[in-house]
């Protein structure tokens, strides 16, 4: 996916003749870099299918503070208030109008870095780039001053830029970002130690390799734009840009719109409707003959029924009546049924050896219920496994026991 890194210039996004803008397809190498007004860049950044966008806040537009957080402040749901107040006597604007970014990760002790920015100049650049459909990936700063750390004094640099105020020097340190006329005079000032790095932008790199008497590295703003995007800051806090979901969910509903009416996905729609058909039909073959086996077994089933008992004409329903049937014979030929009450208190005297007669036996609708017994848990749960193995079940009921046959309703 194709990230597309805009430089933000210091007034109105809509207002800025030229705007410096880099496309990286894989987020770490230049593949283009060029500027155009903005009215015609995202025509350009959707030629070259970049879906992200980096903004890339420029060094004047951003003020840095040290801070040092309270403890727990940083979970706080109050950290934005707690930030104001930190860096209220700090500031000349009012703190209200301002945008803040604490930095990220947070050092395990000593102070922070918290840059600011003007609020309402952001959230129009903001809202002009989310208008063109983009989605914002990061904000982050041009330049910004090292960790603060054992190893900030080894991370000063100095960079010699071409700014719409003029050149300059910009020097970054555990003191912040300095600003400077690209002058001797500030180079006297800023004292650079023979071993700091040097960058400079092509434009003003013999001007200041002159000032400087020594050699310096060339770096564009396209260069130190991919940089930027690489760093580990992230200015979108506090709510400044739509939140991850509401991301996720722009960018699904605009990839389903596409795919809904792209002509390049036309192949696929035709073919995952195809693929529905295939699966409808399928479905209902599938459905067709199942309802035919179960036709056929019906028909075998009453066929049977038929079969052995001729006198029937009609079968509504074949188990009941096959059963109904089987039960006649039976009456008829003097043979007992299971749930009659001479074979179940044969069943239960086989199995059982009680220590006093029952004083009562009720039989009735297949039930049969002893009461007058009374039988140890460990006695009464031998009994009950002995006569599930016989087919019924056995349930007691204080000193009553009762008795039906397994399946019987």
């Amino acid at each position: 996916m194709a990230i597309l890194i805009i430089t933000l210039p210091a007034q109105a996004l809509k207002s800025a003749t030229q705007l410096d803008y880099v496309i990286s397809r894989d987020g770490t190498a230049l593949d283009t870099q060029s500027s155009a007004p903005w009215s015609l860049l995202p025509a350009s950044a959707r030629a070259a299918q970049a879906t992200q966008v980096v903004l890339v806040l420029p060094v004047e537009r951003v003020s840095w503070h040290q801070v040092q957080l309270p403890p727990g402040a940083a979970r706080s749901a109050r950290l934005r208030a707690v930030l104001e107040g930190l860096v209220e006597d700090q500031l000349l604007d009012d703190v209200a109008d301002l945008h803040l970014a604490l930095q990220q990760p947070l050092p395990a002790q000593g102070p922070a870095w918290l840059a600011a920015c003007d609020k309402a100049w952001l959230l129009d650049c903001v809202r002009e780039v989310e208008q063109a459909g983009f989605d914002i990936s990061a904000l982050v700063p041009e330049l910004a001053p090292p960790a603060l750390g054992a190893g900030a004094a080894a991370s000063v640099q100095l960079y010699a830029l071409d700014s719409p105020q003029g050149p300059q020097w910009v020097h970054s340190s555990a003191a912040g970002l300095t600003r400077w006329p690209l002058q001797a005079a500030a180079l006297a000032a800023i004292k650079p130690a023979d071993d700091v790095p040097v960058w400079a932008e092509p434009a003003v790199a013999a001007q200041a390799e002159a000032l400087l008497g020594r050699p310096l590295f060339l770096q564009n703003s396209a260069q130190r734009a991919l940089l930027a995007s690489q760093g580990a800051w992230d200015l979108a806090q506090f709510g400044i840009v739509a939140s991850r979901g509401g991301r996720s969910f722009r960018r699904m509903a605009q990839g389903l719109q596409q795919f809904s009416s792209a002509a390049r996905w036309r192949p696929v729609r035709w073919g995952l409707w195809a693929l529905l058909l295939v699966q409808v039909l399928g479905l209902n073959l599938y459905a067709y003959q199942q309802q035919a086996a179960v036709s056929q077994e019906r028909r075998a089933m009453q066929a049977a029924f038929t079969s052995t008992f001729p006198k029937v004409q009609a079968v509504v329903d074949a188990p009941v009546q096959m059963q109904r049937e089987v039960d006649q014979l039976r009456q008829r030929s003097g043979q007992l049924a299971p749930d009659d009450a001479e074979v179940m208190l044969s069943a239960l005297m086989q199995s059982a050896n009680f220590p006093a007669a029952p004083t009562a036996i009720h039989y009735q609708g297949g039930e049969l219920k002893i009461e007058g017994l009374q039988l140890p848990a460990s006695a009464l749960a031998e009994l009950t496994r002995a006569m599930q193995a016989r087919g019924y079940q056995l349930q007691a009921q204080g000193a009553a026991l009762s008795m039906r046959a397994r399946g019987a309703p």
